[in-house]
């Protein structure tokens, strides 16, 4: 299978755990000692399959799932360099009586083998201070967890 097929294949497989929270359907395509670091998090860096796919699922409940809706779009096609693979997306969020949230990134890839071994999601600058502004004015209308 190649790169893309593998990326494709998890973000799919990702969506579907965002909607049902069975995250443990991840832990094929992650190595076991795989870094998983979110520019722009609180706690930016998880090393290792099992800390990954429980930042996940507690970044997906903390901030995600909070919204009444959120979409997930491609604003480029899979870049591939050898065992690298980036891809630029966008996140919007909607919540009822609010503006919408558009959160734009980059989602970088190492793969060994078949298996993610590095990922890093990188929202743009602007992002993080459109994220800041938008939770100073809506953030106490978000649900609770």
């Amino acid at each position: 299978m190649s790169i893309i097929d593998l990326f494709e294949s998890f973000a799919a497989d990702f969506e579907l755990a965002v909607v049902d929270d069975h995250w443990s359907r991840l832990e094929k395509y992650f190595a076991e000692d795989a870094t998983y670091l979110n520019v722009g998090s609180g706690e930016p860096k998880c090393i290792g399959r099992e800390a990954i796919l429980a930042y996940l699922k507690a970044d997906v409940a903390s901030v995600d799932q909070r919204f009444d809706s959120r979409m997930l779009v491609a604003l480029s096609e899979p870049s591939v360099a050898g065992d690298r693979l980036s891809r630029d997306w966008s996140c919007t969020y909607t919540l009822a009586g609010c503006e919408e949230l558009v959160v734009e990134g980059e989602a970088r890839y190492l793969f060994v083998g078949d298996l993610i071994k590095e990922v890093e999601e990188v929202p743009t600058a602007e992002s993080m201070q459109k994220v800041g502004a938008w939770m100073n004015k809506y953030g106490d209308r978000l649900r609770s967890q």
